[in-house]
This record gives structure tokens, sequence and C-alpha cells, in this order.
């Protein structure tokens, strides 16, 4: 198990994908796993988005098992006791008034660029920063994956500052540093560029590629893809959950600016329909970012965790990226850096809000 070989804290403070905003429709549930633990999503019937904890306070019911949303509350499959999207009860399901004791916990969350995300600090403090939202006019809808292994954020989040492994894993050549890595608080971003034979609708050719990877915290990367010989521009984000000790889902998305003109790559492609010709560009692009992904699991899946490397020259800013880290991390943390398969759940204390 991952817990074995990477000895990090393994639930980081920062932002956290939880699910795709499409998951998840007025007057819906969902239940997920975070740090060892249920949650529960729901929307109300007006859209207002709420994460709780999964537990009714009255008597202990599931939210997520046999709950429903009524308006903009969700009851209780228990006792019918129902709570507004502020964790409040409203009513119960005897008709008596509630007490105003009865609180549901409820998450930080924040919806952004289609994605449903909640706030972790070990200790309970608000945001402490914000998830950007891009603009997302004139660009495509996205394509999604889902992915489950055993890591960590820390160290899927590495390989953005691992300049060595691109061309070793996954077959880059030229591979240049614009600009080498730079931080402000919980962000940090790099540029490089680097060569690849790629397959763009059926025609082979070398093409150079110009990337910036923009990290926030260990939870939330989008990468910024250029191929300006081509007239291409693509966005690619990458989110890291972890849902139990050593465990993660790591959910992707890729867009690309829509086209008018294909010249650059080929005249033919003008024949087709825009909105087919830029399907295809975007399906041939996603196909190539989760073949790079999935060549990143062989690697991830059994690597250990080394502290501190023995760097070598052409190894990129890891030592670097390793400190900034850092701030993610309470000194006094009370998680566990190593946890027996036998031992229960690392269960983080929620302050309500």
């Amino acid at each position: 198990m991952a817990y074995k070989r990477i000895p990090l804290k393994p639930f980081p403070n920062g932002w956290y994908t939880v699910a795709f905003s499409h998951e998840l429709k007025n007057g819906e549930i969902l239940t997920r796993r975070f740090a060892g633990k249920d949650i529960v999503l729901f929307r109300t019937v007006s859209g207002a988005l709420a994460i709780i904890e999964p537990y009714c306070p009255h008597l202990g019911g599931h939210f997520g098992t046999g709950g429903v949303v009524e308006g903009e509350t969700i009851k209780c499959p228990f006792h019918y006791f129902c709570f507004d999207a502020k964790g409040a009860c409203t009513s119960t399901g005897y008709g008596t008034a509630p007490s105003k004791k009865l609180q549901v916990p409820v998450w930080h969350s924040a919806e952004k660029n289609g994605f449903i995300m909640l706030w972790f600090d070990e200790k309970n403090n608000p945001p402490a920063w914000e998830i950007p939202d891009e603009d997302w006019t004139g660009w495509s809808e996205p394509v999604l994956a889902e992915y489950e292994f055993d890591s960590h954020p820390q160290e899927t989040t590495e390989n953005s500052v691992d300049f060595g492994h691109f061309s070793i894993v996954h077959g880059y050549t030229g591979v240049e540093t614009l600009e080498s890595m730079n931080t402000d608080g919980p962000y940090m971003y790099a540029r490089y560029a680097m060569d690849r034979t790629a397959d763009f609708v059926g025609k082979k050719r070398k093409v150079r590629s110009q990337f910036k990877a923009n990290i926030h915290g260990l939870g939330y990367s989008l990468v910024e893809a250029e191929v300006p010989e081509l007239g291409l521009e693509f966005r690619f984000t990458v989110m890291a959950i972890p849902t139990e000790i050593g465990k993660l889902i790591m959910r992707t998305s890729s867009r690309m600016k829509l086209m008018k003109d294909f010249s650059k790559i080929t005249p033919l492609m003008n024949v087709l329909p825009k909105k087919l010709a830029n399907h295809l560009i975007l399906k041939n692009a996603a196909e190539g970012f989760a073949h790079d992904v999935k060549q990143d699991f062989v690697i991830w899946k059994k690597k250990i965790y080394i502290d501190p490397p023995i760097l070598a020259k052409g190894d990129g800013p890891v030592a670097k990226y390793r400190l900034w880290t850092q701030q993610f991390y309470y000194a006094d943390s009370v998680q566990p850096d190593y946890v027996p398969h036998s031992s229960p759940d690392y269960v983080p204390h929620l302050a309500r809000i």
C-alpha cells in the first residue's frame, strides 16, 4: 500500500475537487470519500450547493443513504429532520420545533471551472486562498476522466517540476526550461518547451509545444499548452484528492481553444464542419494527455519517496518544490506518517461554519 512507501502526512491542507459540476444536478445528493470518511454533497432545488458531514446530528442517520432534497433542505431518512445548506435544522419529522443545537457540520466549498471543490484545513481554519475562475469564452466543452490509484497529492504534483522524466517516461525531446519554478504563496508555476512526434488527425509530424504549469496547492493544477506552429491551444486540469490514507482519485479535464481555420494543421480539415474538426482535434489531444497520465501511473504506483533525494543536473527544481510544499502541512500535525493496514481511519475534526 502507498502509505508504507510514502512517509508524508496523508491529507495536505488545500482545495480538492470532489465532483464534476454536471454530476450533481438540482435536487440531487452524492456521497463521496475524502480523508478516510464519507462526505455528502447536495444541491437544493434552487441550485445552492452544500457539502456536509454524512450523519444527522439527531440520531445518526446517513444523509446519503435514503436522504432526499426537499426544496432548500436535505431530509434525513431516519426521522425526516431537514437541514438547510448552512447546516441548520429547519424542521423535524414530528412537526415540532427543532432544537437550535441541531446543526450538521458544513464544509467550506466552491464551484469553479465546472468543478465542485471543498476546502480542507486540519485545524479548521477558513480558506486562506482561492482557486481562480478561468475565462472559458471561446473554449470547447471539457473531455473529463477519472482515475483511482495508490499515491499522494505531493507525489503527483511533483511531476510538474521533474523536468528529467519528460524525456525518459514520456518520450519528449529537446526539453527546454523557459521559466524555472516561481512561487507566490500557495501558487507555483513553471514554463517549459519540448518536441514530440504526434498524430494530428491521421498525420504524424514532429511539433514543438510550450507548457505553463499553474499549481494551486497540491490538489489543483492547470497546464496551459500551445503548439504555435499549428495554432493550437489547450488547457489540461489535473486534480488529485486523497480519498483514504495512501489512495487518490485523480480527476482530469481537457479543453481546447476553438478554431475557425485549420490550414496550419492540414487544409483538408477546412472541408469538415468546424464543430467536427474541433472535436477530432480535442479527442486526439485528450487521448494523448490520457496516455501521458497512464505512463505516470506505472511509476507512481510502485515508486517510494526518497527524502532527501540525491539530485543530479537535469532533474529540475525538485528540492525547491519540496520546500514549497511544507506550507500545506502543520508542523504539529496529528496526522500519521505511517498507518498500519489494521489501524482505524484517521478522521479529521471538522468545525461548524
